[in-house]
């Protein structure tokens, strides 16, 4: 469990996987309504406060829920009853990254997606001197995209964090369209 204050109305709580299933909850558990759920979030915000000397108790708190790859993020916020933020989700869509271990894996697998006319939108191809990888931002992949990567890609990462810091560290081979500018070539 990490535990960090961004500033005076604001700290954020991370727990990975085993610590969701040692407190027995999973994400989408996740409810105030709940009240072993309540018990939890009351429990870790106990901690927060020894932990970073924010007094929390009696105060109005906003804690919102974010999953990531490996765990869960709570985002927890001291709501100034004078000043109302309203924040709406963009897109309920995510970011893919396929790991391919070399390049023919992955041109066979694009020039599969290609003749199935799956031609994925916001495509990308990275490569981070071990891996290559074929991105999907801001998509949902269909069920026939999903099938024919499973024959070729050796792993699967989803989320806008990790596809952005795969991003950062990775050479960018083939930006924007990818799927439809490489497959093209090879029919």
């Amino acid at each position: 469990m990490n535990i960090e204050k961004i500033n005076s109305e604001k700290l954020l709580i991370s727990l990975c996987d085993k610590e969701l299933e040692e407190y027995n909850l999973t994400y989408e558990g996740l409810s105030f309504a709940d009240n072993r759920s309540k018990r939890v979030i009351e429990d870790l915000l106990i901690r927060a406060e020894s932990k970073t000397g924010m007094k929390l108790n009696g105060k109005k708190l906003m804690i919102e829920a974010m999953k990531y790859d490996h765990g869960c993020i709570l985002l927890v916020t001291v709501v100034n009853r004078h000043k109302r933020r309203i924040y709406s989700i963009k897109s309920r869509s995510n970011s893919y990254a396929f790991s391919f271990t070399c390049a023919e894996e992955l041109l066979s697998c694009i020039e599969q997606l290609y003749r199935a006319n799956e031609r994925g939108r916001n495509s990308s191809i990275l490569f981070d001197n071990r891996n290559y990888y074929l991105m999907l931002g801001n998509s949902i992949p269909s069920d026939c995209f999903m099938r024919i990567t499973g024959e070729y890609a050796h792993s699967v990462l989803s989320g806008k964090i990790t596809c952005s810091a795969l991003r950062e560290k990775c050479s960018i081979l083939a930006a924007e369209n990818a799927l439809e500018v490489v497959g093209s070539t090879m029919i």
